[in-house]
């Protein structure tokens, strides 16, 4: 990593006083969970597939540099601060623009849903934006029930939408119960399982939602046909189908886009919705986008076409930043490399749970995005903490903790991979280690 810390902006303070503000301005419960786990530190320096912190885990340990394996959840699918990225946002601004007027028309929003459209599979060819993937979620069921004059939704048990109003509402009990959040029209099947999708539509079901590969659910891949079959479910019951590509989209799988051919080649199912977010941003600006077929658009604004606005989605830097990525990232030179590192990822990874059969069930995934799943979440926080401790930084499904993720940048090389894999492989021998003493 070059050049030094930018002192204004990184490293302002020690890192001990920037906890003690965080806690007590910003969330307490969260400095002490890191602490706890021996992770009480705060990222700095940042660049391409790694960054370091600010100091080590403990008083007058030396920064940490670390291989980041989570991604922000695609956010940094071109890595942090990608320098053609950068120098779009400061050419934008030097070129006059800003976060643009969200009531009134703007160029570069039509630029990206001409760009959107042109790489969505089937007639998905209108875009509403946003600035969260959950408020494009909210945006996809508002518009569905506005379409259907139905109430209900259908989710898999495990998903995760995000924490806003419908999105909150599509998720398991232990993100809305605490809230009072809980409607009986929402309800929740297994996922991969299509005869109990069907067996759960009801004439008051708008919509059905699903991540094509549920992150936080951990890391499942669907049967083939099963989305062949939920969109002919939702032809039949007249349901829309939203697919969430938040994290699985945008080229994580080697494929533009999961659903279209992103989890068996062969499998190319169209949606009435596409939902992106977070790798939207490429790291520099929050953007999120909710696209859908024409029809739609005609049910909803038919009467206003301010009955659904966001005061900061789709600005005009944000949309600008937003067509670079999408010009980067879906080159068939791009996606031709996250195939092949995809492949690398993924024969490495398996051989690491073929010879730790003891620990660790399976892994799976496709392209870049892979879960390991061990035989109990013991073995899998233990492990995830000592790998971080090698200096590869990952996480567990929220839903299903006995599971790993793990989502490298779409830009990492074949030497990354390889070093990547040696020090996942040298995390889990450590636990092991450990855990015989």
């Amino acid at each position: 990593m070059n050049g030094n810390p930018k002192k204004n902006f990184i490293g302002s303070l020690p890192q001990k006083d920037l906890l003690r503000l965080y806690s007590k301005h910003v969330s307490g419960p969260k400095v002490r969970f890191f602490k706890n786990i021996g992770w009480g530190v705060i990222p700095g320096e940042r660049e391409g597939v790694k960054f370091k912190t600010l100091e080590g885990s403990k008083p007058g340990e030396p920064p940490l540099e670390l291989y980041d394996c989570r991604s922000a959840g695609g956010v940094f699918n071109l890595g942090h601060r990608n320098p053609r990225i950068i120098q779009l946002l400061k050419d934008a601004l030097d070129g006059g623009l800003d976060l643009g007027d969200h009531q009134i028309l703007s160029e570069q929003r039509a630029l990206l849903g001409k760009k959107i459209a042109e790489l969505m599979p089937g007639d998905i060819s209108k875009t509403t934006y946003g600035v969260s993937g959950g408020e494009a979620i909210d945006t996809a069921i508002k518009f569905s029930r506005a379409y259907t004059k139905r109430r209900g939704c259908i989710s898999a048990i495990g998903g995760y939408h995000g924490h806003t109003g419908f999105a909150l509402l599509t998720g398991d009990p232990s993100f809305k119960d605490p809230f009072l959040w809980n409607f009986p029209e929402f309800k929740q099947v297994p996922f991969g399982d299509a005869d109990a999708m069907r067996k759960a539509i009801t004439e008051d079901i708008a919509c059905v939602i699903l991540e094509t590969i549920p992150a936080t659910g951990g890391v499942l891949i669907a049967p083939k046909g099963y989305y062949t079959e939920v969109r002919e479910i939702c032809d039949d019951k007249g349901v829309m189908m939203i697919c969430d590509e938040i994290q699985a989209g945008l080229g994580r799988t080697g494929y533009f886009w999961a659903i279209y051919g992103g989890m068996y080649p062969d499998e190319k199912v169209v949606p009435d919705f596409i939902v992106c977010g977070k790798g939207m941003s490429a790291g520099i600006y929050p953007l999120s986008t909710c696209s859908y077929k024409p029809f739609i658009e005609r049910a909803v604004f038919k009467d206003d076409p301010f009955i659904h606005v966001s005061t900061t989605g789709g600005s005009d830097l944000g949309c600008a930043i937003a067509i670079e990525m999408l010009n980067l990232q879906s080159d068939p030179k791009f996606l031709d490399h996250v195939r092949k590192m995809g492949k690398l990822f993924g024969d490495g990874l398996k051989e690491i749970a073929k010879k730790n059969l003891d620990i660790i069930r399976e892994a799976r995934g496709r392209g870049l995005m892979w879960g390991l799943e061990f035989l109990n979440e013991q073995d899998s926080l233990l492990s995830m903490l000592s790998i971080i401790k090698e200096g590869v930084m990952l996480n567990y499904c929220g839903n299903k903790k006995d599971t790993l993720i793990i989502m490298p940048p779409l830009i990492v090389t074949e030497d990354q991979i390889e070093e990547i894999i040696e020090r996942i492989k040298n995390g889990i021998i450590n636990y092991k280690k450990i855990k015989k003493r």
